[in-house]
């Protein structure tokens, strides 16, 4: 399921001086909302105040595989999380400071701190608030990034990165007799 930003609908700049004139003229200033504005990018990724997004308490870290590991697959990921609360996804749900759920990377740049992780190919999210995925990757190496994101997907700086190799395990060792490559002279 891919996740579409909010349409939104702004005025002018003039128009908004104009609305804030009559705003501060009728005493309607205090039902303004900042949060209708538009927030200088254009997009709707902006982080909630009363989570510290860049400076967190926690870690997150790959139990298994490890960094360099030849694996097979499906790869049997386990993430580990250290002083940070494991809850799932709830897109309507308030984030909480220090906690939210793990999501896995592949062949994709961990997520710059209080942006939305993507709900696009190669990034896989633990949105019930699991420690541990399987993951269907053809043979090949892969960088993994490890990251934390709180209720509404929001990237912590808690990362972690691995490479790995997935094997191939196909048929190239079935009927072989030992003795491929015996052939030079």
């Amino acid at each position: 399921m891919t996740r579409t930003p909010t349409r939104r609908t702004y005025l002018t700049a003039s128009a908004m001086a104009g609305v804030a004139a009559l705003a501060g003229c009728s005493g309607l200033v205090e039902d303004y909302d900042e949060d209708e504005e538009p927030d200088g990018d254009g997009g709707d990724d902006e982080a909630v105040d009363d989570v510290d997004h860049e400076q967190p308490d926690g870690d997150v870290e790959f139990v298994t595989p490890e960094d360099g590991d030849e694996v097979s697959s499906p790869v049997e990921i386990e993430l580990d999380a250290e002083d940070f609360e494991l809850q799932p996804a709830e897109d309507d749900e308030v984030p909480e400071d220090g906690a939210g759920h793990h999501h896995v990377l592949v062949d994709e740049d961990c997520v710059e701190p209080g942006y939305v992780i993507p709900h696009d190919d190669g990034y896989h999210h633990l949105e019930d608030g699991d420690e541990e995925i399987e993951l269907d990757l053809e043979p090949g190496e892969y960088d993994l990034c490890a990251q934390a994101g709180d209720a509404q997907h929001n990237a912590y700086d808690m990362t972690d990165e691995i490479t790995i190799e997935v094997a191939d395990d196909g048929d190239e060792n079935d009927g072989d007799d030992g003795n491929a490559g015996d052939d030079e002279a």
